[in-house]
C-alpha cells in the first residue's frame, strides 16, 4: 500500500501531491502492469487506464489538472458585453456595478457585472466601512424643504485630472457648495479663493433664489463648519457678512462641532469629484461653467439616489413641498468672482437712477439681476441642453431639458 491512499490526495488541495502521485502510478503502470498498479494504490483499472492514457497522449502535461468547466454554455455572457463592461469600468472606475448597470443599457446583470471586472482585475478592495452608530434617515424625513442646509467649501487643486486644466485655463481653485438635508438637492458657485466676500455673495443669491420660487426660510438652520469664509477672523468683534446675510433672511447659522455634522455636503464632495471632475474636461473658463452648470441640473433633476428610495431631488420635492415651485432646482452654477464686481457696477449705476416718473430699483435687486443674466446666458451658450425661460416674478416658470452625462458632457 502507498504511505498515501490516493484517495485522500484526490481530496486534499496540494496539487503538486497530486502530479507526485500520479507520477509514480503511471511508472509503475509501466513497469509492473495496470492490474498490479491498481491494486496497489486501491483504485479502480480505469483511473490507472486514464492517467497511463494522458501520460501517452502529452507526456507530464497531461498528469495535470484539466478544467471541469463545460465546453459550451448556453447562458454566457456574449465577447461583446463583456467588452463593454470593461470599457465603461475603466472610463468609470468609480462607479458601482449597480448604478452602472442601472444608467447604462450593459446587457448583464450587476453580479455578472461584478464578474467580469473581477475577472479582469478591475475591482479594487473595498474598505471596512464603520459601524452605523444612528440612522438618521428617519429624522431628516420629518424637514420640510430648506429647512435644513448644509453650507461648506472644497479644494479642488487636490484632484488629478481637474489641476492641469485648471493651471492651463485659469479655471476656479474652490468649489462653495449648498445642500438641502431634506431633497438632496444641491447649488453651487465657484471661485479662485476663500473668503467671506464670496461666501456673502454665494448666500445672497441663494435666499434670493428661495425667496423667488415661495420657499419659506424662516427658522431655518444653514449648517456651516466655522472656517473663515463663513465666519471671517476667529477674533472677530461682530458678525461677518455672510451671519449678517442669514440674520437678515431669519436664518440660523450652526457651526457644527463635528465634521460628521456636515456629512450631507460631504457627500457630494466625493460624488462630484468622480462624476464630473474626473471624466470631463474643458476648453475654458466659460465651458467650465456650461458644464458645470449641466451637471448641477441633471444632479437636482435626473440623478437617482439610491440613499433616498432611488429618487431625484425633483421626485423628493414633488413629494414633500408640491406647493413650491419645481423651477427652485434649476438654477445654473455661480462664477462668484464675477458677481461682486456686477454689484458694485449695478450699484452705480442705481445711484443714477430714480426720479419722479423713473422709480428706484429695490436693494436686493442686483443679484436677481445678475441670476437672470446667467440663466440667460446658459439658454444661449448651451443649446443643446435645453432652453430656459426667463420666468415672470411672481409665477416663475422655467422648462429645462437635462442630457448632462458622467462619460460625455453635452456641450
Amino acid at each position: 500500500m502507498p504511505p498515501i491512499a490516493y484517495c485522500t490526495v484526490i481530496r486534499g488541495k496540494d496539487q503538486s501531491l497530486r502530479y507526485e502521485v500520479r507520477d509514480r502510478m503511471v511508472k509503475l503502470a509501466l513497469e509492473d502492469g495496470i492490474k498490479p498498479t491498481a491494486r496497489y494504490y486501491g483504485v479502480s483499472r480505469n483511473t490507472v487506464r486514464k492517467w497511463l492514457r494522458r501520460y501517452q497522449e502529452t507526456r507530464v502535461a497531461g498528469l495535470q489538472e484539466r478544467s471541469r468547466a463545460p465546453h459550451y454554455i448556453p447562458h454566457k455572457t456574449p465577447a461583446r458585453v463583456e467588452d463593454k463592461v470593461v470599457r465603461l469600468k475603466k472610463r468609470l472606475k468609480r462607479f458601482g456595478s449597480r448604478r452602472l448597470v442601472r444608467d447604462y443599457t450593459v446587457g448583464c446583470s450587476h453580479g455578472a457585472f461584478d464578474r467580469i471586472c473581477r475577472e479582469h482585475g478591475l475591482l479594487r478592495r473595498r474598505r471596512r466601512k464603520r459601524a452605523r452608530r444612528n440612522d438618521l434617515r428617519a429624522v431628516k424625513a420629518r424637514y420640510r424643504f430648506g429647512r435644513r442646509t448644509c453650507n461648506d467649501t472644497k479644494h479642488l487643486c487636490d484632484i488629478a485630472e481637474y489641476w492641469p486644466q485648471a493651471r492651463r485655463l485659469r479655471l476656479p481653485w474652490y468649489q462653495y457648495s449648498h445642500r438641502d438635508v431634506r431633497t438632496g438637492a444641491m447649488f453651487l458657485g465657484f471661485a479662485d479663493e476663500l473668503s467671506v466676500n464670496h461666501a456673502a455673495v454665494f448666500s445672497e443669491v441663494l435666499v434670493a433664489w428661495y425667496r423667488q420660487h415661495g420657499v419659506r426660510l424662516k427658522d431655518g438652520v444653514w449648517l456651516h463648519d466655522g472656517g473663515s469664509e463663513y465666519i471671517g477672523s476667529w477674533q472677530a468683534k461682530k458678525p461677518s457678512a455672510f451671519q449678517q446675510v442669514l440674520v437678515g433672511a431669519g436664518i440660523k447659522g450652526l457651526e457644527i462641532p463635528k465634521t460628521t455634522y456636515n456629512a450631507e455636503v460631504e457627500t457630494i464632495h466625493n460624488t462630484i469629484e468622480f462624476e464630473f471632475f474626473e471624466v470631463d474636461r474643458f476648453r475654458d473658463r466659460r465651458d467650465f461653467f456650461r458644464k458645470a452648470s449641466g451637471y448641477q441640473l441633471w444632479y437636482n433633476w435626473e440623478r437617482k439616489n439610491c440613499n433616498r428610495g432611488n429618487r431625484a431631488p425633483r421626485e423628493i420635492l414633488a413629494e414633500v413641498a408640491p406647493d413650491v415651485d419645481p423651477g427652485v432646482l434649476l438654477l445654473p452654477a455661480l462664477d462668484l468672482d464675477e458677481l461682486p464686481a456686477t454689484r458694485l457696477e449695478f450699484e452705480a449705476r442705481k445711484r443714477q437712477q430714480g426720479g419722479h416718473d423713473v422709480p428706484r430699483l429695490t436693494p436686493t435687486s442686483w443679484h436677481l439681476t445678475c441670476l437672470w443674466f446667467q440663466i440667460h446666458c446658459l439658454a444661449v451658450e448651451f443649446p443643446n441642453c435645453g432652453k430656459t425661460r426667463m420666468p415672470p416674478r411672481r409665477k416663475p416658470r422655467q422648462e429645462v431639458l437635462i442630457c448632462w452625462h458622467p462619460s460625455a458632457s453635452c456641450c
